[in-house]
């Protein structure tokens, strides 16, 4: 890309698509997922989230040299998942006999807006630890290859395979993490309640 502009309004219309296939993924958790398994279920999605991004970053790390092959590498892997993720996505009932409810412009933003603090204090926890740790998380990861070598002074080959080798011990714990802390939370009935 060769100015700023255009690569943000690329990244923003990437993340638009990576939303839309997130999305009705978050909202399974809540909808088809028995209450006393959420936890559980949600450490296996977030087990894929952690275990995915470092998976991407190594694969990445190896087309360093020719990043053009690695764009077309990624965007034919996410084309491919996204029949694999809808083949294999639990069917749910016919909603056209279900009564529908008009929705207004007021009505979506509305929707937007946060719950009050007084009645919804584990959403607030939850909603802070999250951004703070993935914050954290992407900052370093986002800007890793030029962490690497501008602090490190390694060169790009040399970066390549450092970065390759973080992303192995980051979804080892990671996913280590994710995996035990579900059913911890399942034990503890702890929720971010809305």
């Amino acid at each position: 890309m060769p100015t700023a502009t255009l690569i943000i309004f690329m990244y923003c219309l990437c993340m638009v698509g990576l939303n839309a296939l997130l999305a009705p993924a978050l909202a399974i958790l809540s909808d088809r997922v028995p209450p006393k398994l959420c936890g559980t279920v949600s450490s296996f999605y977030g087990g894929g989230m952690v275990a995915g991004q470092p998976i991407g970053t190594m694969i990445g790390s190896r087309m360093i040299n020719n990043a053009q092959a690695g764009f077309i590498i990624g965007a034919v892997i996410m084309l491919a998942f996204g029949f694999v993720a809808l083949a294999i996505w639990p069917r749910e009932e016919s909603s056209k006999d279900m009564e529908r409810t008009k929705m207004t412009l007021k009505d979506l933003a509305v929707s937007f807006h946060f719950p009050k603090f007084s009645t919804s204090r584990d959403f607030y926890k939850a909603f802070g630890c999250r951004v703070c740790m993935l914050l954290s998380y992407q900052m370093i990861s986002v800007y890793q290859l030029y962490i690497v070598e501008d602090y490190v002074h390694q060169t790009k080959t040399e970066a390549a395979g450092t970065i390759a080798t973080m992303s192995i011990i980051t979804m080892v714990v990671s996913l280590s993490a994710s995996l035990i802390s579900g059913p911890i939370s399942d034990k503890m009935h702890t929720r971010a309640r809305y």
